[in-house]
């Protein structure tokens, strides 16, 4: 860890919304451009799985941003390649060229991986332990509210009729701009340059570790877990008709009030992470997941129903990320060697968590309709706090409930 004053956490909301925008293509403006296409929910569903896949991979390739050049200039480059590939997804069209459009928006998704490895990486080497919740707060600001925003923008655009050209150029600009704030945080120089072998070597040494701990292994669990995915996130842009939401209400759900609900969740979980167990606060998010999928099933299919479903439901986002972050920084601990390649590692049981639910839930949709969706969500994530809050208990895994209290920065 660098003795240097860590970074403003604030930063961290400019840094990561590059990764955000690109998700946010793959999870909430890809499903509004298919629906509009007139493809349907299940298939969208496996869409989604599709452009998860290299979010689900990123530990693989994640070694990249700890080789050769620094992780500042790294996440500069990946962000500016990826904007020109989410434009090229955008101007393709659909349902006539699926596949394109796929093989685009599935590259821009593989090179935007990498800013999540470079602000994990950065995350871990520049904040210290009792600053960590609130950097992982302001990254999920950043990663959440931004990908929303240019969601929301690019919704709005699409139900607007505005050229492809000009919604492509729009999203390129809100992902390669932000990263530029990566500039103000002192990176930590590295001790040595390693060649890819000793890297790739490394990287298989820090995957071994992370199995055969106890901390590393329960975090895996609950990682790959349904707790805590809010994978309904990544429909709700498609899920307007049933409740007879306009286009409008959709982008205002999609952008504005997800900016805003997802950030005040995102604070609110960073705050308590500081202060409380971040297992135990996880699992609290899972179970707030479950709680507003059983309201919303059990509720009519009114637009007043989708807005505050929906607003609550992303609200809990935040929260959920969050937290997943901050008990993923806990658990990697203060090293920095290799800290982008073990954070992806997590990351990538957390996205592999999120496409399964995702195909679950949706699978529900043509035998029973959204409330079969949001009520599959809900009932996987109350099954995974259950069974987890078990494991933990019974192995002695959940630590201490309560935090030293924060030192002042």
């Amino acid at each position: 860890m660098s003795a240097k004053k860590p970074p403003p956490p604030w930063l961290f909301v400019l840094t990561g919304m590059p990764y955000g925008v690109a998700g946010a293509f793959s999870t909430q403006v890809m499903p509004n451009l298919a629906k509009h296409a007139g493809i349907k929910l299940d298939e969208i569903g496996i869409f989604t799985a599709i452009l998860f896949v290299p979010p689900c991979l990123a530990f693989l390739y994640a070694p990249l941003v700890d080789i050769g050049l620094s992780k500042r200039a790294w996440l500069l480059i990946v962000a500016a390649v990826g904007g020109a590939f989410l434009t090229g997804a955008m101007v393709t069209p659909l349902p006539e060229h699926v596949g394109v459009f796929l093989f685009l928006a599935f590259i821009a998704q593989l090179i935007t991986g990498l800013v999540g490895a470079c602000n994990g990486g950065l995350l871990a080497e520049t904040m210290p332990d009792e600053l960590r919740g609130r950097g992982s707060g302001m990254y999920n600001i950043g990663n959440l509210s931004g990908g929303a925003l240019s969601a929301g923008i690019a919704i709005e655009m699409i139900g607007q009729n505005y050229e492809p050209l000009w919604i492509g150029l729009v999203l390129s600009a809100m992902t390669i701009l932000p990263s530029f704030a990566v500039l103000a945080i002192a990176e930590p120089p590295r001790e040595k340059q390693h060649s890819p072998r000793e890297i790739f070597v490394k990287m298989l040494r820090e995957v071994w570790q992370i199995l055969s701990s106890r901390s590393g292994l329960t975090g895996i669990a609950l990682c790959l877990s349904p707790v805590g995915t809010a994978a309904l996130t990544n429909f709700f842009s498609a899920m307007g008709d049933p409740y007879a939401a306009s286009d409008d209400m959709v982008a205002f759900v999609s952008g504005p009030a997800n900016v805003v609900l997802t950030a005040m969740g995102a604070l609110a979980g960073g705050y308590l992470c500081d202060r409380y167990n971040r297992r135990v606060i996880y699992l609290a998010s899972g179970a707030a997941t479950a709680a507003v999928g059983i309201v919303m099933a059990l509720s009519p299919h009114t637009e007043s129903t989708y807005l505050y479903g929906v607003m609550t439901y992303y609200l809990v986002t935040g929260f959920c990320y969050s937290a997943f972050t901050s008990f993923v920084l806990e658990t990697m601990g203060p090293s920095p060697e290799a800290a982008g390649t073990r954070y992806s590692i997590f990351v990538a049981c957390g996205n592999i968590a999120i496409t399964y639910v995702g195909l679950v839930n949706t699978r529900f949709d043509e035998t029973y309709g959204v409330d079969g969706v949001v009520a599959s969500d809900a009932t996987m994530n109350l099954a995974g706090v259950a069974l987890l809050a078990f494991v933990f208990w019974k192995f002695g895994s959940f630590g201490k409930w309560r935090h030293a209290p924060a030192a002042r920065s």
